[in-house]
């Protein structure tokens, strides 16, 4: 898996190096002041355009674009929704929000990664949103720099709490059970968004790092800081970073991690997992960072069935 995409392959020697101090002592930061990091105008309309919709056994797939919470950049998304009528009452449905990984060597390294799963949970009267990201075309992300990424980062938070404007809106959501479900970049950016809005409730985190410069530091298009800009650039991270944010959340976590995972060594991860507020969950498997395994994904929903009290899946007809 590549985090830069321009700088393949990978130099294992940098990577051990930026493994070994990913975990390592925190460096001396104040406490956030998210409210005011992640401030958005959430009054102004999303305005939110279909594309175009079809209807996919028990889940109707709308392809759907709104305006990003600056308003100055739109969100190309899936937003799939039981293909039958809401029951009576205005919280007759759950909803998920879905942000993908990045890797540019597969071809669902955007917002067609958790489609599957979301038209899964249609079944179950879900309302789900898969969001792109400033990740899903690698050429805009080979293009970031250093020096702009943490605006670029705090804008893209402030983005999934657009989205989460968008998805609590639909039609007979419940504002209660709202989850979070990211993997790599979209679940740390996912846990910051979780640290300053109380929207979500549950969150699956699937395989991210500690530290936005774990990986931002794999490279960009005017390379990496180095001296004192380096030490300046992580203690700016420090205020935003999972590892230090994701103890604010209120949500319930289920954090999933690969044991045999390059980039979230186990030292990573139990670091998050020990920064997590109860109630929590940790989940290990003989895994790589694709966390591709059907274990995984039937531990994720089975658990997410659990924290948004889901409809029993449909039963399967003799012979399918």
């Amino acid at each position: 898996m590549a985090r830069f995409a321009g700088s393949l392959p990978l130099r294992r020697s940098a990577l051990l190096f930026l493994i070994a101090v990913s975990a390592g002592p925190l460096l001396a930061w104040a406490a956030p002041n998210l409210d005011a990091l992640l401030a958005y105008d959430a009054a102004q309309p999303g305005d939110l355009k279909t594309v175009g919709t079809q209807r996919e056994g028990a889940a109707e797939v709308a392809d759907v674009e709104f305006d990003g919470a600056k308003g100055d950049e739109r969100v190309q998304a899936y937003l799939v929704r039981p293909a039958r009528a809401p029951g009576s009452g205005p919280g007759s449905r759950a909803a998920i929000l879905y942000v993908h990984w990045f890797d540019p060597s597969q071809p669902d390294s955007n917002r067609t990664q958790f489609l599957g799963e979301a038209k899964a949970m249609a079944g179950r009267g879900v309302v789900s949103l898969l969001v792109s990201t400033f990740w899903s075309d690698p050429a805009r992300y080979d293009r970031r720099t250093w020096q702009t990424d943490f605006d670029n980062t705090l804008r893209q938070v402030r983005s999934l709490r657009r989205a989460l404007d968008i998805l609590v809106a639909q039609p007979g959501v419940d504002p209660e059970r709202v989850a979070l479900v990211g993997h790599d970049y979209g679940a740390m950016h996912g846990a910051v968004a979780a640290a300053a809005d109380a929207r979500i409730k549950s969150l699956v985190f699937i395989a991210g790092a500690p530290r936005f410069p774990d990986w931002y530091s794999f490279g960009s298009a005017t390379g990496v800081p180095k001296g004192a800009d380096r030490g300046n650039w992580q203690r700016q991270f420090a205020a935003i970073d999972p590892v230090n944010v994701i103890g604010l959340s209120s949500a319930r976590f289920f954090l999933q991690f690969g044991e045999q995972d390059f980039y979230t060594p186990r030292r990573a991860f139990v670091a998050l997992y020990e920064a997590t507020s109860e109630p929590k969950r940790l989940a290990t498997y003989e895994s790589e960072h694709e966390m591709r395994h059907a274990i995984i994904r039937h531990d994720r929903e089975t658990w997410l069935a659990e924290q948004l009290k889901l409809e029993p899946a449909p039963a399967v007809a003799a012979g399918h």
